[in-house]
């Protein structure tokens, strides 16, 4: 169980490599810049999101995945992966110590909220969202993996509380809608846009919402020479995998 472990940096920014930065024209090149200015590259640790395994399922896609997050300040991320590694992992299933820690976690979260807020009453006080989907291909060669092709999409918010709101606003709207894109009953996101048309629809509405600031849509990411390995994302997640952490 990885959940919690810190596993290096993510760049939510397409880097600018000249044979990459080139496919990013227009709006998209300066959402990208605007990406890298406001949110950069950070710090991010194991999450146990579904959507990791679910939406390779119900797409067909084949190969691991992996899933992961991050907050602010990286004071935060570096307690979380100092607490993992002291603290018996028996002990975050025990709801008692559950509740002892989000009670005693939240005198310091609204003293963070008060500094970020003075520190900057007019930039971004802490709810920035950014989110970043590498899909790789890879070519087994002598017992190990080698990354052939990858495409990634940044996208990115002035506020995470707001751009939930409008994504599930969004979703019941296309319900309505669309009734006919599938049938009655409960099921996820990913099961519901399993078809490529209902995936796009969705997809302009969700990227378009108030407050969006980046949106680069899907860049093919492709090595400057054939020497330089195309990057990977967490930064060290091969590096924790291998040493069977």
């Amino acid at each position: 169980d990885l959940s919690g472990t810190l596993l290096g940096d993510v760049d939510f920014f397409i880097q600018e490599d000249d044979d990459t930065f080139g496919r990013l024209q227009g709006s998209r090149k300066w959402d990208n810049e605007q990406a890298k200015i406001r949110v950069g590259t950070r710090k991010v640790f194991s999450w146990p999101f579904p959507e990791a395994a679910t939406v390779a399922t119900e797409l067909s896609i084949s190969g691991s995945s992996c899933a992961a997050m991050g907050t602010a300040p990286d004071l935060w991320n570096d307690m979380l992966g100092l607490l993992v590694n002291v603290v018996p992992r028996g002990w975050w299933r025990s709801k008692s110590f559950s509740k002892f820690m989000a009670d005693f976690s939240q005198p310091l979260v609204l003293l963070t909220d008060a500094w970020m807020q003075w520190s900057a009453p007019e930039g971004d006080c802490g709810e920035t969202h950014a989110m970043r989907i590498d899909v790789t291909t890879e070519q087994q060669r002598e017992q190990q993996a080698k990354i052939t092709g990858m495409v990634s999409i940044v996208q990115a918010h002035d506020s995470f509380r707001q751009c939930v709101g409008q994504s599930c606003a969004e979703f019941a709207l296309d319900l309505l809608e669309e009734p006919q894109a599938i049938s009655g009953g409960v099921f996820l996101p990913e099961q519901r846009y399993r078809d490529a048309k209902d995936r796009r629809r969705i997809i302009d509405k969700l990227t378009s919402t108030p407050g969006t600031f980046c949106y680069t849509g899907p860049v093919e990411i492709k090595s400057s020479s054939k020497e330089q390995r195309l990057p990977v994302y967490p930064s060290k997640v091969r590096e924790i995998l291998l040493s069977g952490k």
